[in-house]
């Protein structure tokens, strides 16, 4: 089970999502609804009446933005932003609002055209809750009236007799769908290929089939209406245009959502299903199929919540995909073979899966055969390191150990693969994006991806999905010039976005790398200037003044657009590749471009850390955020006003933290001139830990350390060390809060 999140990442999704709208996209829109009750509802941590009051009144203008009655503009969204700043800012305060950010809290408000009484945000309590007015596609709905419950049940579909067909055909769905959308893509740049209209023509008839069997009557008609418009056009009775690739893709989000609602329902409860109108995207379909002028897409019909029936015990859904494939289809297929149109090709070979060369796996099995193999490891490695195993002079059973860790470590191995998936298809939902972007900028961009079967946790295939977005639009939006511009600079008028992947050593890279502007750095130098993030006399490298970009709030945007500029700054994207334990970096050259670089581990369940000693007890540090070691001189160490004790090192001033005080144990050294200095970087800044001994570097197996030792500050896990000892994984950027906080 997913942990509770805290108020503050909450607050940290919120200002992640708010950097992810655009105008109309409901789903987006409907994840900040949701986050915005878990901060209302929120027991956690800060116990705050006033952000509670600041979370109603947000979900309130999310509310209405999404009924209607305010404007959905990047104007209104960057003002969102800046209320989610004030309420990281409130937080900060250990969840106190003064007049000052209660009146600035209203302001903003009244700009995005919501009126807010001051005693909602500044009275004894909580504010009532705004009236209900969630949006249908995105938050829960009160059930309708017990008078009109059987209407609603008859337009709910009868799926809830077999959530085992249902699960399998949802992971098939959005497989098929996501497939749909790398060929419709491909198919716009080559408009004649026929494999590619095949390659897209069958997923819509899968889908169709199954969907009908499964009495889902609007996927169903949905689907027979796609699937026929690309039956003309792979029949030449149709030509392909830039119409039907429109078309296809806006139906793909469609189906997508209608699929996504129904994992919900099996997940959540039947009390969350949406009755999704089709009536206009079949017309469109059916217009672009007759070669007639389509109206512009209009905003995606606003589903209806229905009651429902409470869902049976047994139908709750794990992210598992169970092996239904065949099942499904062969079921189909007797209930009544779907309507074949002439000419349907058999599957072509060089495209053709090989059915049953994998197996899917539930996820939780697999998490649990990593556990258990990682335990195997520990174990194998205390044996081996066991005084009394070492003085045995057998030389078969030094054999047979030998023997033993070799096929402990390749299980390790094998065990750790199967955790590892493509970046592939990550990457593959950047080209619709860029291709979106292009078209909404007017500028011409072309995506450039290389490294697709780079492999990488797939725990973290979610988590860094939403900064690559960002990062994206950033390229797109800030980096690359317009044509015109382009052309007078001797540039070609199509500018390229560079999206790499590849391993390097124990980590994963990406890079984004855009030809356009370049960062401008002497406008970062002046913006940390007047935030005084740096003092005008400081003399730092142009690479130091562009990460600044990467501070909270930091942003140089002289306009909101609707791609980027939202007040909510390169921060996020940060804490979201910290929390994956990686850092993010941007490496610029004006006027020819910029490129951002993230680092990755290779694995969530393996960290790869230097073993230090402190008195007793051994620690480990990640070696991706360590900088270098040393045994400082008398002359680097002073203390400064305001700052404490610190460690000139190139340069730099740098604090010290000395463990043994940050933990309460008894440590060999105190002076920082005889212990071990290790520089290390987080999203505070450099710090020097003094440690008594560097052990080495060792590979680690991360264990959680339960729910009651979670809020420990500076810790992130433990492991079991080769001689039984535990040691503690250091959590750094919580680390140096409660450091700086102690200071």
């Amino acid at each position: 089970m997913a942990e509770k999140k805290t108020v503050p990442e909450i607050l940290d999704d919120m200002a992640l999502k708010i950097l992810m709208i655009e105008p109309g996209d409901l789903s987006v829109v409907g994840e900040l609804v949701t986050l915005a009750e878990q901060l209302i509802g929120s027991q956690d941590g800060a116990g705050s009446p006033a952000l509670g009051q600041m979370g109603t009144v947000f979900l309130d203008a999310l509310g209405k933005i999404i009924m209607g009655e305010l404007d959905d503009s990047a104007a209104n969204f960057e003002r969102l932003g800046k209320c989610i700043s004030q309420m990281q800012e409130v937080l900060r305060k250990e969840g106190q609002a003064g007049p000052a950010e209660i009146d600035s809290y209203r302001a903003i408000m009244q700009e995005i055209g919501l009126e807010v009484d001051r005693q909602a945000l500044g009275g004894g309590g909580p504010a009532a809750p705004a009236e209900a007015v969630a949006p249908a596609a995105v938050a829960e709905v009160p059930p309708v009236a017990a008078g009109s419950e059987a209407a609603a049940m008859e337009n709910l579909p009868d799926f809830l007799k077999d959530t085992e067909l249902l699960s399998g055909f949802i992971e098939e769905a959005f497989e098929h769908l996501e497939s749909i959308e790398v060929n419709i893509l491909e198919l716009e740049q080559n408009p004649d290929d026929k494999d590619i209209i095949n390659n897209i023509f069958r997923p819509f008839h899968t889908i169709k089939g199954v969907a009908g069997f499964l009495n889902l009557t609007d996927i169903n008609k949905l689907a027979h209406a796609t699937e026929n418009l690309l039956d003309d056009v792979r029949n030449d009775k149709r030509a392909m245009d830039a119409a039907v690739i429109d078309i296809v893709l806006s139906v793909g989000d469609y189906l997508r959502t209608m699929v996504g609602n129904i994992k919900e329902v099996l997940q959540k409860g039947p009390a969350l299903y949406k009755k999704f109108e089709i009536s206009d995207y079949v017309r469109r379909v059916q217009a672009v199929q007759e070669g007639s002028s389509v109206a512009p897409a209009q905003e995606s019909p606003v589903p209806r919540a229905v009651a429902a029936p409470q869902a049976p015990a047994s139908a709750p859904v794990t992210p598992t995909v169970t092996a239904v494939a065949v099942a499904t289809a062969s079921q189909a297929a007797a209930a009544g073979p779907a309507e074949r149109h002439p000419g349907t090709p058999a599957a072509l070979p060089a495209v053709q899966k090989k059915i049953g060369a994998t197996i899917k796996v539930d996820i939780e099995k697999l998490d649990s055969l990593v556990n258990a193999v990682g335990e195997l490891v520990i174990m194998q490695v205390m044996v081996k390191q066991n005084p009394l195993v070492s003085a045995i002079s057998d030389p078969k059973l030094t054999r047979d150990l030998g023997q033993l860790s070799r096929i402990t470590t390749e299980l390790q191995k094998t065990a750790m693969a199967m955790r590892m998936v493509p970046i592939r298809q990550t990457f593959q939902k950047m080209t619709r994006l860029v291709r979106d972007l292009s078209q909404k900028s007017g500028k011409l961009v072309d995506l450039v991806m290389t490294g697709e079967e780079t492999e990488i946790d797939r725990n973290m295939v979610d988590s860094i999905y939403d900064p690559l977005v960002h990062m994206i639009r950033n390229s797109v939006d800030h980096g690359v010039q317009p044509p015109a511009e382009r052309e007078k600079l001797g540039k070609p008028p199509t500018g390229t976005v560079n999206l790499r992947a590849y391993q390097k050593g124990s980590a994963i890279i990406i890079e984004i790398e855009d030809d356009g502007h370049g960062l401008n750095t002497e406008k970062i130098r002046s913006k940390g200037i007047e935030r005084g993030l740096i003092s005008a006399d400081n003399e730092i490298s142009d690479h130091e003044i562009n990460n600044l970009i990467f501070l909270p709030g930091f942003s140089t945007a002289d306009k909101i657009t609707d791609v980027s500029g939202r007040g909510v700054g390169m921060d996020v994207v940060k804490k979201g590749v910290e929390k994956l334990r990686g850092k993010v970096e941007v490496v610029s050259t004006p006027g020819v471009g910029s490129q951002f670089v993230i680092k990755l581990p290779l694995t969530l369940a393996i960290i790869d850390g230097i073993v230090v000693r402190v008195g007793e007890e051994r620690y480990i540090i990640p070696t991706i955020a360590i900088q270098e070691s040393i045994r400082p001189q008398r002359d680097q160490y002073s203390t400064v006003h305001g700052r404490g004790e610190t460690l000139l090192i190139r340069g730099h001033l740098i604090p010290i933290i000395r463990l043994y005080e940050a933990f309460g144990v008894k440590s060999t050294y105190t002076d920082p001139c005889e212990g071990i200095v290790v520089v290390i970087e987080s999203e505070l800044g450099k710090r020097a830990l003094l440690v008594d001994e560097l052990l080495g570097k060792q590979e680690v197996v991360i264990k959680s350390l339960g729910g009651y030792m979670k809020d420990i500050k500076g810790v992130g896990g433990g492991t079991i060390l080769g001689d039984g000892r535990v040691g503690l994984i250091l959590d750094l950027a919580g680390l140096v809060a409660a450091s700086d906080a102690r200071d």
